[in-house]
């Protein structure tokens, strides 16, 4: 069963509609982070920062930021849109729904009662070739606006995260019927011309658009006539959770937003540390990002009051992060409650950094842990225990601190150096073309072991002699 799995779909069906869900989540935002993103990437968190804030607001020639209208700046919406039908989806206007709300030049849905007019929802279509409507998607965006409106849009956003957490009962749970009471009953309406049922549904959304996720969830059963019963949900980032397994909640670990609050209540932990397990929720997920690692911008307290600590929020590290996730080969071995660290480190930072299971601002990790390296040149460090380790894409380094640690190399990119590696170690090599026979592809340098593949070469560091015994090549 992997990580991701979901009601009785199966491993496959559960990968492919997780991949659905975060790309339908991500369109809800129209790379509005991009910017940030992009800055972050090239600058991080350091001496950086300011570079970084820079390019959030006004972008760059490789990203757009919040600001709009900026000239050499790329159209990171019209990204969005393409990124969303490249995986299948077309968003489906008021018109063809017949509704008569609130809804931008970009089709984008807001919220239909006094006091939820900031909320945002997309809804989105799957067709076959013969432009069948095969599948309704739903989108709930979270605390944001478009960059026309984005500073009016997130104050009301953000009264209703207070009123979610501090406001009156059961305000969370109806969130979703409140706000969009109406255009849910035109969707389920139109599905069901077209021959759809709640099964074909799918809804997804971050972080207050999780919260919408989880509400419209909870509220399923007893509004619009039953219809969403049986939809699936994928929720990212959400403060809260539904009752039982309905909803799938994924979140980071040292995400200061998920899981907030407990259900839909706020306690003393929500200004804290709040990483009490639940049941439809990942909980060691890491975003092993400049923040995480850093001493220094962990000497102030995980918080949600603390600002730093959100950068593991941004709905483009969950775009990255997840889908490496999704499509490690280590995905059938993960559980739910799998340790799952993700590299994602700036360049500034991933030169001197190590990738590794801190365990930081959170319980107690048990178990193997997962540590996936990133697309550019990584140091990834395993632990003490039995540890599976992916290189990425770049010129990684690994080193192995236990002896009893899984190595996978897929895909054919870069040279990897191994330092420590020992009998008991296990490395994996996945997607070689021709001979399965480690000595094929064997030599001796120096006092090194080198194994080439194709275009991949993994050095082990000090290693002159090595047996067949634990590589695997397939």
């Amino acid at each position: 069963m992997g990580i991701f799995d979901y009601k009785n779909l199966g491993t496959e069906g559960s990968k492919a509609l997780f991949a659905d869900a975060m790309a339908i989540t991500l369109y809800t935002y129209h790379n509005l982070d991009n910017g940030f993103a992009v800055g972050y990437q090239h600058n991080g968190l350091g001496l950086g920062l300011p570079a970084t804030l820079v390019g959030a607001l006004l972008g760059s020639t490789d990203s757009q930021g919040v600001i709009p209208g900026v000239p050499w700046n790329p159209d990171s919406e019209k990204a969005a849109l393409e990124a969303v039908q490249n995986a299948g989806w077309t968003p489906i206007s008021a018109a063809a729904l017949g509704y008569a709300g609130k809804v931008d030049a970009r089709g984008t849905f807001f919220g239909e009662k006094a006091g939820y007019t900031t909320a945002q929802a997309e809804v989105l279509g799957k067709y076959d070739d013969a432009g069948k409507l095969l599948e309704i998607g739903i989108g709930f965006r979270g605390t944001s606006g478009p960059r026309e409106n984005l500073i009016s849009d997130s104050i009301g956003d953000l009264i209703s995260d207070l009123l979610a957490a501090l406001g009156p009962r059961d305000y969370a749970k109806n969130y979703a019927g409140e706000a969009f009471g109406g255009l849910l009953k035109n969707v389920a309406d139109y599905a069901g011309a077209h021959g759809l049922s709640g099964k074909d549904v799918l809804v997804s959304g971050h972080s207050l658009g999780g919260l919408a996720v989880n509400s419209m969830a909870d509220l399923s059963g007893n509004k619009w006539s039953g219809f969403y019963k049986d939809a699936h949900y994928v929720a990212y980032a959400s403060p809260t959770q539904s009752a039982g397994d309905k909803v799938l909640n994924v979140g980071f670990e040292n995400d200061p937003v998920f899981r907030a609050l407990d259900g839909s209540s706020v306690n003393f932990a929500s200004l804290g540390v709040h990483d009490k397990p639940h049941e439809s929720t990942t909980d060691n997920i890491v975003n092993f990002n400049d923040h995480y690692a850093s001493t220094l911008w962990n000497v102030l307290p995980f918080s949600i009051a603390n600002l730093p600590t959100w950068f593991a929020h941004l709905p483009s590290g969950y775009g990255d992060g997840m889908t490496r996730i999704l499509e490690s080969g280590f995905y059938g071995q993960m559980t739910r409650d799998s340790t799952v660290i993700v590299a994602n480190l700036s360049d500034p930072a991933r030169a001197s950094t190590w990738v590794q299971d801190l365990n930081r601002n959170a319980e107690p990790h048990k178990g193997n842990t997962f540590i996936l390296g990133s697309d550019d040149n990584d140091l990834i460090q395993g632990g003490t225990g039995a540890d599976f380790i992916e290189a990425g894409k770049g010129n990684d380094t690994l080193r192995d601190n236990s002896g009893h640690n899984t190595f996978l190399f897929s895909g054919q990119f870069g040279h990897d150096r191994v330092i420590g590696y020992q009998p008991t170690d296990t490395l994996v090599f996945s997607g070689v073309q021709g001979s399965t026979d480690y000595r094929d592809h064997a030599r001796v340098v120096g006092a090194d072991t080198v194994l080439s593949f194709g275009g991949e070469s993994v050095t082990l560091v000090g290693v002159a002699s090595l047996s067949g015994e634990g590589i695997v090549i397939s």
